[in-house]
């Protein structure tokens, strides 16, 4: 079944028109009618929207379309490459960008590629730099004048690669719609700035998200620890293949359910000891701190 199949049918089952789904994802009637009938797909945002409305997974959108999240061809692109033979800390500096990427590769050398569809001089536009010390790699990526800040959250992707081996802690900050980092384990993962849409996908290790903005985040095949660490923010978590264990740290902070409703639970949970039994049944843990903020959690 195609995303147009797709669509159409979850609409139906929740007894949805086209006017009505339209409203919720603030489009025309006529744009639904577009996808519904194979003549288009959404754009990132709206097919982030559709599987948070259905409480389903982006996979399972669209396992027969070549997804927008992970296209690899781009008419425009630019790479760099370094060589690494020791672990170390990994400083990366994004600025603005539409999509960040972050996976393992087999090479012994560390990758990041700009691409774009629409940037043509992005040779000229956008420059990795790099400087190294003995622990640190620091990773900015410079952005010349006439880049806009719209052009470059529109249409500029990022691609990091790390060879496996020498992945350790590494420090993402920058102002991005979306975030993926797939098939990878690492110690630490520490994102700071701004960010729409997150997602982990077949890979381990404990991530900080320190971020106000309110996020629509997506695990599936994760083991380890996410510390939403927000303040006044309504995130949304949807979690596939794996249980989680919840914990809330903070002032005025709570979990809600897919309802909406508000998650009691039994204790703070300040001083869990997760090497005890109890936390062998799940596969990682999620922890919201902060401030007055709320996280949803929907079990796809």
């Amino acid at each position: 079944m195609n995303f147009s199949e797709k669509l159409k049918d979850l609409r139906k089952t929740k007894n949805m028109s086209q006017e009505q789904l339209a409203e919720k994802l603030y489009v025309s009637r006529q744009a639904i009618t577009k996808w519904e009938t194979g003549n288009g797909l959404p754009d990132i945002e709206n097919i982030v929207a559709i599987a948070a409305l259905f409480n389903t997974s982006l996979d399972d959108l669209l396992s027969e379309e070549k997804s927008l999240l992970t296209k690899h061809e781009f008419l425009y692109e630019s790479s760099t490459e370094y060589d690494l033979d020791e672990e170390k800390r990994l400083d990366i500096s994004i600025g603005t960008a539409h999509e960040v990427i972050v996976e393992k590769t087999t090479e012994e050398k560390i990758q990041i590629m700009l691409a774009s569809n629409k940037i043509s001089n992005l040779a000229q536009q956008a420059k990795v730099k790099i400087e190294e010390n003995k622990n640190l790699m620091d990773i900015k990526i410079k952005h010349f004048p006439d880049l806009t800040e719209m052009q470059a959250k529109e249409d500029l992707y990022i691609f990091v690669k790390i060879p496996q081996r020498f992945v350790a802690n590494i420090e993402l900050s920058g102002i991005i719609e979306n975030l993926r980092v797939r098939d990878i384990t690492f110690d630490n993962l520490e994102f700071g700035g701004k960010m729409k849409n997150g997602s982990l996908t077949n890979c381990s290790g404990h991530v900080e998200l320190d971020t106000s903005s309110d996020v629509i985040f997506n695990t599936d095949n994760f083991k380890g620890k996410v510390d939403f660490n927000q303040i006044h923010a309504d995130s949304v978590l949807n979690v596939k293949n794996g249980n989680c264990y919840l914990r809330r740290v903070g002032t005025r902070n709570r979990f809600l359910d897919s309802e909406g409703k508000v998650i009691e639970l039994a204790k703070s949970r300040r001083s869990d000891d997760y090497t005890t039994e109890e936390f062998k049944a799940y596969d990682f843990i999620v922890e919201i701190a902060g401030w007055k903020s709320e996280l949803k959690i929907v079990r796809l």
